[in-house]
């Protein structure tokens, strides 16, 4: 069975534009009951790889249930029996009836697994009170398989995307690093959506190296003072290639921010095989506080002080206190 022109605009277009809807995949799901006459319709979305986490499931109800009290009853189909069924098969109530006893109370259903790239896989469920499905309904599942698989690599693609960016932003954050892109007049992308308004440039200056900025090779760098702040701006480079947004300059400014103290002096107690006094004291020194004024707070005499400090050097390879400053702003403890 082809997919019609209807289906293509009523079915397919919310399948993709879906991935970005919440809840996810809500007119699809919506839309597909209402094609189909069924009362549920499930989807379940796993990675078959880790099936001990939590999958993504949506389920909606027909338009003439959605006023009523929902029970909220589990799948009466057995989720355990999804991983036997093959991929993009469709699998009518009787068939299912073999794999699991739980289907014999439920009165019509339609099943399909379809397997997107790697592990992740989809089960979409159609379920009525009565015989209600058709070959026709059938053939729909299987039309729409293709569509799915593209819509659930998609997915994956943007949530992997979006688990790294995620990680990134914090590794920044606890570097002290901020950063926007702007674009060729200096506003920042993507800060209509976050706030509702768009702002104006920050600064004259800001546009004007923006600009500049917007055409410039990888290598070009610009500093710009804006808004109470020192900004390092760098072109967008080889990430603005094939896509269409205006992004001209990535503008950075860095605030000297430190997670508690006892967190940077544990990663050196790991790293350096320092004592704890002795890794609270050089982390003292590298946020600046002066050698015998980091011993006192550690109630350490001054004497005490510099023979920690003669160890701390001994233990960590450095040959003084500006050498042991670089080595902890520059390792691991400042990100701990």
């Amino acid at each position: 069975m082809a997919l019609t022109p209807t289906d293509q605009s009523d079915l397919l277009l919310p399948l993709f534009e879906g991935i970005f809807e919440q809840p996810i995949w809500e007119t699809f799901l919506r839309r597909l009951a209402r094609r189909t006459g069924a009362e549920r319709v499930r989807l379940t979305v796993q990675n078959s790889a880790a099936p001990e986490q939590v999958p993504l499931r949506r389920r909606v109800l027909a338009d003439r249930l959605a006023q009523r009290n929902d029970p909220g009853e589990p799948d009466p189909i057995d989720a355990r029996v999804y991983a036997a069924l093959r991929p993009n098969r469709v699998y009518a109530i009787e068939e299912l009836r073999e794999f699991d006893a739980n289907a014999e109370h439920v009165g019509d259903a339609r099943l399909i697994r379809v397997a997107g790239r790697g592990d992740l896989n989809a089960w979409i469920v159609l379920l009525h009170q009565r015989e209600a499905f058709s070959a026709a309904d059938s053939a729909l599942l299987t039309a729409l398989a293709p569509a799915v698989a593209t819509a659930l690599s998609i997915f994956a693609t943007l949530g992997g995307m979006r688990l790294r960016l995620e990680a990134a932003e914090g590794t920044l954050e606890l570097a002290g690093i901020q950063q926007e892109i702007l674009d060729r007049s200096g506003k920042v992308l993507g800060e209509e959506a976050r706030t509702g308004h768009i702002s104006p440039p920050l600064s004259p200056a800001l546009a004007e190296a923006c600009l500049a900025l917007a055409d410039a090779p990888e290598g070009e760098r610009r500093t710009v003072h804006a808004d109470g702040r020192d900004l390092l701006l760098r072109p967008t480079g080889r990430s603005r290639e094939g896509l269409p947004h205006p992004a001209a300059a990535v503008a950075m400014t860095r605030t000297f921010r430190r997670e508690p103290a006892d967190s940077g002096a544990q990663v050196l107690v790991r790293l350096y095989g320092l004592s704890a006094r002795e890794a609270a004291l050089a982390e003292a020194i590298s946020r600046g506080v002066p050698l015998i004024e980091a011993g006192a707070a550690l109630r350490l005499t001054p004497e005490t002080t510099r023979n920690y400090s003669k160890r701390i050097y001994a233990k960590t390879g450095t040959s003084g206190q500006a050498d042991l400053v670089r080595l902890v702003l520059e390792g691991l403890a400042p990100l701990a």
